[in-house]
């Protein structure tokens, strides 16, 4: 059987001024039920509007589950618009994963193709320090910690040769100028 108890305050507020009895605010939800249990109101009429407001309450309830629902399938029609967005860019490729009923983003990007670009930035024989390079307008869009792997790529290969100097920003702790060998 119903009980006032499963109702929430603003609930047994409505029930008591549906009823005609004046319940203070400051009183606690105890103080409240009781002055209801104690106004004289006979059984079947108190136990019909107990199970009219917890009618109420469940579709509440509900309604709550289906903005949660909505909510998540906007989330997930974001992901797809981000990766499609993302795959546009050429440089970078996004990876959507789920891990504990959590989506997880993760970009990836093509080595090969973040190489061509910093090799056509760079003219051969020219120097530029890391702080230059950084603020290349077309470079900004990578990942830095993909950009540092191209970099490191290339020395490897020869194609910029690494030396040290003054630059805010180092490679490796000790890499301020690249410059690109004469092939």
């Amino acid at each position: 059987m119903a009980d006032l108890k499963d109702l929430t305050v603003p609930m047994l507020e409505k029930l008591a001024e549906e009823c005609g009895i004046k319940l203070k605010k400051s009183d606690k939800k105890a103080a409240k039920i009781k002055k209801i249990k104690n106004a004289g109101i006979p059984a079947s009429t108190l136990n019909s509007l107990i199970d009219k407001y917890l009618k109420e309450k469940k579709t509440k309830k509900l309604n709550v589950n289906e903005i949660i629902s909505e909510l998540k399938g906007r989330i997930r029609l974001l992901e797809e618009q981000v990766k499609f967005l993302m795959s546009k860019i050429n440089v970078s490729e996004v990876q959507i994963t789920s891990k504990d009923d959590q989506k997880i983003m993760t970009i990836t990007s093509n080595l090969e193709d973040i190489k061509k670009l910093i090799v056509s930035l760079i003219k051969p024989g020219e120097s530029i320090s890391i702080d230059e390079l950084i603020e290349i307008k077309e470079l900004q869009k990578i990942p830095l910690i993909s950009l540092k792997h191209a970099l490191f790529d290339l020395i490897d290969e020869g194609i910029l040769k690494a030396s040290e100097g003054k630059s805010r920003q180092k490679l490796g702790g000790t890499i301020a100028y690249l410059t690109r060998t004469i092939n």
